[in-house]
């Protein structure tokens, strides 16, 4: 099976391609505000030096949120039109699963959290079963202090933080947790969602049929936008262009 793995729900945008259960190749930019002009080269190359056509691909896997809005849209549009004009299965997988799918097989509790802004991180608590990723806790927007004060009350042993929201979560530990390292923030290569843990994430879902069409698959942005918050505060929740008859 080959897999493409497509990620953008960051500052970071990554694409990477795997063969029967293993890398070929990953490419990443870390260079804001360029997904959009960037990704689809970035696919071309990668294809290109791996020396794989589309028409050859099993799968794409593209992260659905949550994350940056604008990145997300970026990845899955991307996603969407190979899908549509190459007929390729889509996979959409959680941008906190991904960042799990980083240490795979890790002893330690894993707590992926994503900046949400205003002192919030979407975040999930995760353990490594063998192969098996398991889920400690639902998906969920939380405040940092308050993710803080279950992490350090909680029963779970060593937690190892994940994603962009990690040092917010890190800044915000009592001096004498933080000095322990019982939670502790991950090694810069596995902080941030990668393309190639899309890719695994993505490749196990396959083949459990878990897939989409381009039609078919849903952004996963577990809030509002700032801009639909700010229109329901001023107007109220009917949406742009509703008549009354």
């Amino acid at each position: 099976m080959k897999i493409l793995g497509i990620d953008t729900s960051s500052e970071v945008a990554t694409a990477a391609l795997m063969s029967e259960e293993k890398l070929v190749a990953e490419y990443i930019l870390n260079h804001r505000h360029t997904h959009l002009e960037k990704l689809v080269s970035m696919i071309d190359l990668l294809l290109s030096d791996s020396e794989t056509k589309l028409e050859e691909l099993d799968a794409i896997a593209v992260t659905v949120g949550p994350g940056s809005f604008t990145g997300i849209r970026i990845g899955m549009a991307c996603a969407q039109g190979l899908s549509h004009v190459h007929g390729i299965p889509l996979v959409g997988v959680n941008t906190l699963d991904a960042l799990a799918y980083n240490m795979m097989n890790c002893g330690d509790y894993l707590c992926a959290a994503v900046d949400a802004q205003r002192g919030e991180v979407y975040a999930c608590l995760y353990t490594w079963e063998g192969e098996k990723l398991c889920r400690m806790s639902d998906y969920e927007v939380v405040k940092v202090s308050k993710l803080v004060d279950r992490l350090v009350d909680g029963s779970v042993g060593r937690v190892v933080l994940l994603g962009d929201g990690a040092h917010l979560v890190e800044s915000a530990l009592p001096e004498e947790v933080r000095a322990s390292g019982k939670i502790a923030v991950a090694q810069r290569p596995f902080l941030m969602p990668r393309a190639s843990s899309v890719a695994e994430a993505g490749l196990k879902q396959l083949k459990e049929g878990k897939t989409f069409n381009c039609f078919s698959i849903r952004p996963i942005y577990m809030r509002k936008s700032h801009a639909e918050e700010k229109w329901e505060e001023k107007y109220g929740k009917d949406k742009p262009g509703k008549c009354d008859h």
